[in-house]
């Protein structure tokens, strides 16, 4: 089997090669079987290797790996190992771990009658120690604890790719650009108070998430850049924690008091980030609450907007709609200062997203959360590419919306109109029902429409009055000398189909009175006819609402709620529009 510049298994060839860096061996799989990975829950196999002359045990591990092996490598396949490294393993003894391979042939039958290979002749590939006594250029990071540098600058035949990292390894070494650097993270709970921050990085190879702890935050967070390139050994590595990372590894490292990260010069084989492009078409068949790298054209920009949580938090959001190759339109959210800061004066940009979360509000929605990485107009060729066909065809092209609405963002009321009966009918226990409405308010529920409220920004809960000028907070642990007024009102509308009973919270309150939180507070303390009137006059106007009507069970009775997530004028032109439309349809 031995072709070339290959390496093979033979002990007898490895004066040709010293060490398996860089090359790929060819071997031929004589068997292999599932073993439990004692330090994950990742995919791992055992395979016995032969060249023709020897056989050997190797590891197969990672799940593209072992997806891989199940499902195109049989018994006697002939592959060519394309990543891989040797590193000792149970006492002492040598194994080869392939993270990479392709299957060049199958055949029917054992070459030859290799014999067990000697472990004793395997070269162990192992970074040397790093020594340089050239000043470096380039910031150097010091070990906090001692003072001394932490790594100088190591060369290019000692560095391993990313994806062939793994918890066995004690000795690595790997060249990788900051695609990604959080900001620093605080906690407070019983065992003590500590900050982190995180980074992807990322190679030729794959990506990886690294995380440093309240040391770490102190030593490396001031001198890592974003973009840059690094140099970067001596962290543990453990299993990826997936409820906190969208990265595509295993695997992910944490930062330890021997972690050294060294500056290296940029390198334009080491990609800016690592993108898995999903069409937009294909969003409606991921399932809620996973994460995916998208792209498009951004067709509508909404406006910033602010809305209050279940929570009772105040939060900033911008809703978009972009498009792709695909045919398909999604609406994407950006939220806090990523909406704050979008610049909607940009003719329909390109935004790529990094870990789009998916979600089936309003149909099929992705939206920027803290691990994704949001692009705009980014310099890559998938960006060129769309920006390109939108200009040269997208955007006369017919679009199937994946989404309902924009809802608070500014956009459009694209959700499908219905009557409240219909509606209705439509609701089930799996999921929500949105809708559009244009309705007429038939009546207020003036009692406890309004209430005092924690005036922290983060809060928003009801306080109690104690003593003349003091006010106090459950949730905050603490009294204010002064409160918010906050509306939570119920009203009811009515259509063609009937009435309903729907709930409005503070914006959209507003937007039905006329009037702010505020100012309806000061009417009601200073003229409570005045404020009676205020309640009264948008009174048998029509609005255009956007809806969610759920199911929900108290007190064992199961029951419709409906509330407004979007409240406006409505379009006289275009109400009128649809009902044509509607009517030629008969």
């Amino acid at each position: 089997l031995y072709d070339g510049r290959y390496l093979c298994l033979h002990p007898a060839r490895k004066h040709i090669l010293p060490d398996i860096s860089g090359y790929h061996p060819i071997c031929q799989i004589n068997a292999s079987r599932h073993t439990a990975d004692p330090n994950s829950d990742s995919q791992r196999y055992k395979v016995l290797l032969s060249d023709g002359i020897n056989v050997t045990t190797s590891i197969f591990i990672g799940e593209d790996c072992a997806n891989k092996l199940v499902s195109e490598a049989k018994k006697f396949s002939v592959i060519r190992v394309d990543n891989s490294h040797i590193q000792r393993v149970n006492e002492g003894r040598k194994a080869l771990i392939i993270v990479g391979f392709t299957v060049l042939e199958q055949l029917d039958a054992k070459i030859g009658e290799p014999t067990k290979l000697d472990p004793s002749t395997v070269k162990e590939e192992v970074p040397a120690p790093i020594h340089n006594n050239n000043a470096m250029t380039s910031p150097q990071i010091r070990n906090g604890s001692t003072g001394g540098l932490v790594g100088m600058t190591p060369s290019a035949s000692q560095v391993q790719p990313i994806t062939s990292l793994n918890p066995y390894q004690n000795k690595w070494l790997i060249k990788a650009r900051v695609s990604k650097k959080s900001d620093i993270r605080t906690w407070s709970n019983a065992r003590g108070e500590g900050k982190l921050f995180s980074m992807e990085l990322c190679d030729e190879s794959g990506e990886i998430r690294c995380t440093g702890f309240t040391e770490a935050v102190d030593r490396f967070y001031n001198v890592v850049e974003q973009g840059k390139v690094y140099y970067i050994s001596r962290c543990n590595l453990k299993t990826a924690n997936k409820q906190y990372t969208n990265v595509k590894n295993d695997y992910e490292m944490q930062m330890t008091n021997d972690t050294s990260i060294v500056r290296a010069e940029d390198d334009e084989s080491v990609p800016e980030v690592r993108m898995n492009y999903t069409q937009i078409a294909d969003i409606d068949k991921v399932e809620p609450n996973a994460f995916v790298d998208i792209a498009g054209v951004a067709t509508q920009i909404g406006d910033v907007t602010n809305i209050t949580s279940k929570a009772g938090k105040e939060l900033t959001k911008r809703e978009i709609k972009i498009q792709d190759k695909s045919g398909a339109a999604i609406n994407l959210t950006l939220w806090g200062n990523d909406a704050i800061n979008f610049d909607s004066s940009l003719p329909e940009p390109v935004v790529a997203v990094k870990g789009a979360k998916v979600s089936d509000f309003g149909g099929r929605t992705v939206s920027v959360s803290f691990n994704s990485t949001l692009m705009v107009n980014p310099d890559i060729q998938h960006s060129h590419e769309l920006k390109g066909w939108y200009m040269k065809e997208g955007r006369n092209q017919d679009v199937r919306q994946l989404s309902g609405s924009q809802g608070g963002g500014g956009g459009s009321m694209e959700t499908a109109v219905k009557s409240f009966v219909d509606a209705k009918a439509s609701i089930n226990e799996a999921k929500p029902e949105y809708f559009s409405n244009t309705c007429v308010l038939t009546f207020i529920k003036k009692d406890n429409c309004m209430y005092k409220a924690c005036p922290s920004a983060d809060c928003n809960k009801k306080v109690t009055q104690e003593g003349e000028s003091e006010y106090r907070c459950e949730k905050c642990n603490r009294s204010y000398p002064n409160f918010d007024h906050r509306l939570m009102m119920n009203a009811k509308f009515a259509d063609s189909s009937g009435v309903e009973w729907i709930t409005l919270f503070q914006e959209n309150a507003e937007k039905l009175i006329g009037k702010t939180s505020s100012e309806l507070g000061a009417l009601k303390e200073s003229d409570e006819e005045a404020y009676e009137r205020a309640l009264d006059t948008p009174l048998f106007d029509k609005f255009t609402m956007k809806i969610r009507g759920k199911l929900e069970t108290w007190n064992d009775e199961t029951r419709i709620r409906m509330s407004a997530l979007h409240v406006e004028q409505p379009d006289v032109i275009k109400e009128c529009e649809r009902l044509l439309s509607e009517i030629s349809m008969f």
